[in-house]
């Protein structure tokens, strides 16, 4: 069967090249020779349908052809189909929040019916009506597949199932089936096999039955993963090769490589190397068709550690050992990407929900109003009233409903994120740690190589007979001997307060110096700095108050807190600095006094400073004034956490822009 399916591949793939070669030649000239706009933008969408799975620059550089398109002729319900297509291409990308908003903006239009009309978009025998909710139906899909890559799974299901129930109230068999198909994989993810079944099975009858065929491989392969899962491997593997077959067919790359990646995890599985490195080559030759993007980068790390454990398998350790460092590479490199798109997604989230919220006021406000009115009106008119706002209520009541499960889903990756900058704030100080403790031992080696030497210079005094030169050499060795024991005890409490920090969450209090906490974590961001940038420079500026008793903290979240600040702080500094501000000198300071049963730290620069308007938003989750990302927005807002909510003190903020800022920290002693 598999020399079957490797000779059927062999004869298929020079057509499918040769239709690519032609197809965009072809629509090229189509958009070229178009006499109207309307001619143009069916061009356009053409031209994105055909890109849309094979190359994501191509298909955006389409949709932003038919949106200008549709936006110069006033044509809104074909906006929200080209919006939803970006919003598609976006999500692909890893741009989640830049997704979120084109969809937004596309279901906005879609669920007024005044723009049911003016269309260019129609569907033969169709109403105007039905285009529109055909529209609501693929923006709810592509709301499910923006929700599915930002592991939302119970917003993915719900989006899925409304676009299932739209397209199925329209009859519309291509919304269902595509709705069923992507139901079903998620009910795999779930490992419910029943449902999944259910909904893979339906799919592909539908598939069957229409002469659109662009989906098949994808549903076969899931009907493989299914049948794995209930133990039929000879019928999954027959699956995942009709998947294979039919993909090429349709020239879908993205379910080809989807079902080579199949194939190759199959095999693993049944520990046959031979095949899984077949496979896993496949699928990254295919991989590397397609177009740059977050999810082309992740699956390209997938296909690295397939091509290892493969190797791993057939006892190939050099090659393995490869692709072992490239999958680390790859999977290393995505990872902030994600993380900051994830923030940036999760932050369109938030001022979605706030502005639902403002509408639900200026909605509730009104409604007061329009009671008072109809007690005034008459027993008959307040019955009309009290109709409508029975169901207004109900309608609020589901959408809370949605609001809940959305703000749950935002709290688990907010976890997921806030985890993730305190391990990012762990790798920062590696320079300065690097820096500072190699003064330390430069001090141990030097030292120890001149009491080699002195020891030398004594025995010979002995020989000599030299009594007092043997005393005063001897006198130097011990004066060495000690310096080594401080140098070295200097590099022990650095590695150990590194531990320290390195330990996980709900660390127990102990006895602690702030002064020596302090001392230690502005060197080290300073140094971490230099090593990123060797051109910057910074006065460091140190009034600790030396009666300062040793309080009960708990210290790695106190250095936490103390790391952010001053990473800040060196950030202001630095940045004020490329203004070529004349006669600016950086210069960071730190100061910690004991006040009304109190001990106060202040972390003060004179760098860029902020304005007023954002002074109360500093502390919000994901607020942040960098550039996308260079900052994850969760620093202060866990400075806040740990200092208020941790050790029962305050927080606050002096700041003019343009001149620097300064935080008072206040930490009770007992």
């Amino acid at each position: 069967m598999r020399i079957r399916i490797k000779l059927l591949l062999i004869l298929l793939i020079p057509a499918l090249v040769h239709g690519q070669q032609h197809l965009p030649d072809s629509i090229a000239r189509a958009y070229k020779n178009a006499a109207t706009d309307s001619a143009r933008y069916v061009t356009s969408v053409q031209a994105y349908l055909y890109f849309e799975e094979i190359n994501r620059d191509s298909a955006l550089y389409y949709c932003g052809k038919a949106l200008s398109l549709a936006q110069k002729n006033n044509k809104p319900l074909s906006m929200a189909r080209v919006l939803s297509m970006k919003g598609y291409q976006l999500t692909g990308m890893g741009q989640y929040a830049e997704a979120l908003q084109c969809l937004l903006q596309g279901f906005a239009i879609a669920q007024d019916p005044k723009n049911a009309s003016n269309t260019w978009f129609l569907i033969r025998q169709s109403t105007p009506e039905k285009n529109r909710l055909l529209m609501l139906a693929l923006i709810h899909h592509m709301f499910g597949v923006l929700m599915d890559r930002t592991q939302n799974t119970d917003q993915m299901i719900f989006h899925f199932k409304e676009a299932k129930r739209i397209g199925g109230s329209i009859n519309n068999a291509g919304r269902v089936m595509i709705a069923d198909m992507n139901l079903g994989n998620a009910y795999i993810g779930l490992n419910k096999i029943d449902s999944a079944s259910f909904f893979e099975d339906e799919a592909l009858k539908l598939t069957l039955r229409s002469a659109q065929k662009k989906y098949i491989g994808y549903i076969l392969s899931c009907l493989g993963d299914i049948a794995l899962k209930k133990g039929a491997k000879a019928k999954a593997k027959q699956f995942y090769y009709d998947a294979v077959r039919t993909s090429v067919q349709q020239s879908n790359i993205a379910n080809l490589t989807r079902s080579y990646l199949k194939l190759t995890n199959f095999y693993l599985g049944e520990r046959n190397g031979d095949s899984s490195l077949y496979y896993a080559k496949k699928m990254l030759q295919t991989f590397k068709t397609l177009g740059p993007s977050m999810s082309q980068q992740l699956n390209i790390g997938i296909a690295y550690q397939n091509l290892y454990n493969s190797y791993k398998l057939r006892k190939q350790q050099d090659s393995a050992f490869k692709y072992a460092g490239m999958a680390i590479a790859a999977k290393d490199s995505i990872f902030k990407i994600r993380v900051a798109s994830l923030a940036r997604f999760q932050n369109e989230s938030f001022k979605e929900q706030m502005r639902f919220q403002e509408f639900q006021k200026e909605r509730t406000a009104f409604q007061t109003k329009v009671r008072t009115y109809a007690l005034l009106a008459g027993t008959g008119v307040f019955l009309v009233i009290a109709l409508i706002l029975y169901r207004n209520n109900r309608q609020k009541h589901k959408t809370n409903i949605v609001l809940e499960g959305t703000l749950t889903d935002l709290k688990a990756t907010q976890s997921q994120l806030i985890q993730s900058e305190k391990m990012a704030s762990l790798g920062e100080l590696t320079a300065g740690i690097a820096h500072e403790i190699q003064n330390p031992l430069n001090f141990v080696n030097n030292f120890s190589e001149v009491n080699t030497e002195l020891i030398d210079e004594l025995q010979q005094e002995i020989a000599r007979g030299d009594m007092e030169s043997v005393k005063a050499i001897a006198t130097d060795i011990q004066e060495n001997e000690k310096k080594i024991n401080m140098h070295g005890k200097r590099a022990d409490g650095i590695v150990k307060g590194m531990l320290q920090h390195s330990k996980a969450d709900g660390g127990a209090k102990e006895p602690t110096d702030v002064n020596l906490l302090a001392d230690e974590f502005i060197r080290l961001a300073y140094h971490g700095l230099r090593a990123k940038d060797k051109s910057f420079n910074a006065d460091l500026v140190i009034n600790f108050d030396e009666k300062l008793p040793k309080m009960n903290l708990v210290p790695q979240d106190i250095g936490r807190v103390l790391l952010n600040l001053f990473n800040n702080a060196f950030y202001a500094v630095n940045q004020k600095s490329k203004t070529e501000v004349p006669d600016y000198k950086p210069e960071v300071s730190v100061s910690t006094s004991s006040e009304n049963g109190h001990a106060v730290i202040k972390v003060k620069d004179n760098g860029t400073g902020m304005p007023d308007s954002i002074k109360d938003k500093i502390m919000q989750p994901f607020f942040t004034t960098k550039p996308t990302g260079e900052g994850t927005g969760l620093g202060l807002s866990l400075t806040y956490d740990m200092v208020v909510k941790g050790h029962g003190g305050s927080i606050q903020v002096n700041s003019k822009e343009g001149e620097g800022s300064e935080f008072i920290i206040q930490l009770p002693v007992n």
